[in-house]
């Protein structure tokens, strides 16, 4: 096998044994069919600091300095440091919250993009990471413009729906003052009524007990304490002795009971399942401070990942894994169109070029090591069971929307919503050797590089990565015993495909 090869079929294997690791199975890990890569055309450097509200939430922190240097008066003698006001406090705790809102907004937005498909043809499992769409946006139309079907319970179960609700609800007559016609009204029973009444009982003796408590527990009136010390078992009593009377006298059993049969066969009503994630993805709804946009709220499972080395895999590629043939191109058949296996030049502005490198590297010698970690994406508000539902369809009388498809099911699949990410891929403390060719193609990095930043297919090789709405940089040490990119980056996704959505079952009667 030849020895020397040019970076960009070097790169070709490199990926081929990556892609064998990320998406290959077996007995214990089966295959999954419908999961592709979809790799960014550049890695982008995030350090973890980006990923702190996933650990602490968007509440915000005040971070003191470990030592803080004591102040020396005109007399020599040293004083502790000026204690903050509550204006200051407050002020630096907000300026944290919107640190993290920033945080989560720039999370969401990456993983909102529906991911190209159009190369995905036959057992291909690669594509590049193109954003054609926002899967939010596609998602709540779905959910504002469809129908579902309209189950009817059998008429025993309707029977005592009705029976059970007859005894929450009653039908009375009353005149209008204002017409002096008669109406129909309804109203609570006297079942619910009492119910009502001594659930209020309770909560005020609850919410009695609770104040004392708090109180005491602050620590800052000693009469508080007192109190909570002499009167504690009291107050644990009378709100005892209040949810007894709730439950014996307020109907307290009986009204959960009726609330969770009506509930169950509720549930088993699409139209209430629509309502529950239409209300999911309200609840989920967040807006920018800074953009003043609406973005929907997504996570990373472990929030803590980037703050240790737990869940992370060592990967090394050397001579011998050149030598196992590893090809990816044979794997990504015609897809993945615009994806470079060589070196790419990012300008400081944005601008890249693709540098086709003459230098050849000597695979005998070569080097490369690095960290890898998948974790999962968290949408709350996404809820993939409602699209493969065989009970929904579009509405037929809007024409903008009757014959959208989410996911046609061809190969390559299109539509609103052809596939979405699963799985973020991110890599940390990338190391490189090329062996004999070690300084010139150093030199030739950093000569491309022209004040931002080279990239080798999906790796970031160390530089100054600069959006628009931000700068990040990483560190690169280059010597002669390697390249050493330190930090950590996202360098794709990990895909699912969806079958033909909506496909509705055609033996339905009745579209709500």
């Amino acid at each position: 096998m030849e020895n020397k090869v040019l970076p960009e079929k070097l790169m070709n294997s490199v990926l081929g044994k990556l892609y064998d690791i990320l998406t290959n199975g077996d007995d214990v890990v089966p295959k999954s069919d419908d999961n592709y890569l979809a790799w960014l055309s550049v890695g982008m450097p995030y350090p973890k600091e980006e990923l702190e509200f996933l650990s602490t939430g968007l509440t915000g922190v005040i971070r003191e300095p470990e030592k803080e240097e004591e102040n020396e008066g005109e007399d020599g003698k040293k004083s502790k440091p000026k204690e903050k006001t509550s204006e200051e406090i407050n002020q630096l705790l907000a300026q944290d919250v919107n640190r993290k809102y920033m945080q989560a907004e720039n999370l969401a937005r990456l993983c909102d993009m529906v991911p190209d498909t159009s190369g995905v043809t036959g057992d291909v499992t690669m594509n590049v990471w193109n954003q054609e769409n926002s899967l939010s946006l596609a998602y709540r139309h779905i959910l504002k413009f469809s129908q579902v079907a309209n189950f009817e319970p059998d008429e025993k179960t309707k029977a005592k729906i009705e029976r059970l609700r007859g005894l929450l609800q009653e039908k009375k007559i009353k005149k209008n003052i204002v017409t002096e016609e008669e109406e129909e009204v309804i109203q609570e029973t006297p079942l619910v009524k009492m119910y009502n009444e001594k659930m209020q009982q309770y909560m005020n003796a609850a919410l009695e007990y609770n104040s004392h408590r708090v109180n005491a527990l602050a620590g800052k009136d000693p009469a508080a304490v007192h109190f909570w010390s002499l009167n504690a078992p009291i107050l644990r009593n009378k709100v005892m002795a209040a949810k007894n009377d709730w439950i014996t006298n307020g109907f307290k059993e009986e009204y959960d009971q009726i609330a969770a049969f009506i509930a169950q066969v509720e549930g088993r009503s699409m139209l209430t399942l629509k309502q529950q994630y239409i209300d999911d993805m309200e609840k989920a709804r967040l807006t920018g401070i800074a953009s003043g946009s609406d973005f929907y709220y997504t996570s990373l499972l472990p929030g803590g990942f980037a703050e240790t080395d737990n869940g992370w895999t060592e990967f090394t590629f050397s001579s011998t894994d050149y030598q196992s043939n590893y090809k990816f191109d044979s794997k990504k058949g015609g897809g993945g169109g615009g994806f470079s296996l060589g070196f790419v030049s990012i300008g400081a502005r944005g601008s890249h070029k693709e540098t086709k490198s003459k230098t050849k590297i000597d695979t005998s010698r070569f080097s490369l090591r690095f960290k890898i970690c998948q974790v999962p994406i968290v949408r709350p508000w996404y809820n993939v069971n409602y699209l493969t539902s065989k009970y929904w369809r579009f509405d037929i009388n809007n024409p903008e929307f009757k014959d959208n498809m989410v996911s046609d099911g061809e190969t390559p699949p299109s539509g609103m919503i052809p596939a979405y990410t699963t799985t973020a891929i991110f890599v940390k403390d990338l190391f490189l050797h090329f062996g004999e060719s070690h300084s010139e193609i150093t030199s030739e990095m950093e000569s491309n590089s022209g004040g931002g930043f080279v990239s080798w297919g999906p790796f970031h090789a160390g530089g100054k990565y600069e959006t628009n709405s931000q700068e990040r940089n990483m560190d690169f040490e280059s010597d002669s015993q390697g390249i050493k990119i330190k930090g950590m980056q996202l360098i794709g996704f990990k895909c699912h495909i969806l079958p033909k959505s909506p496909d509705a079952k055609p033996n339905v009667e009745e579209w709500v």
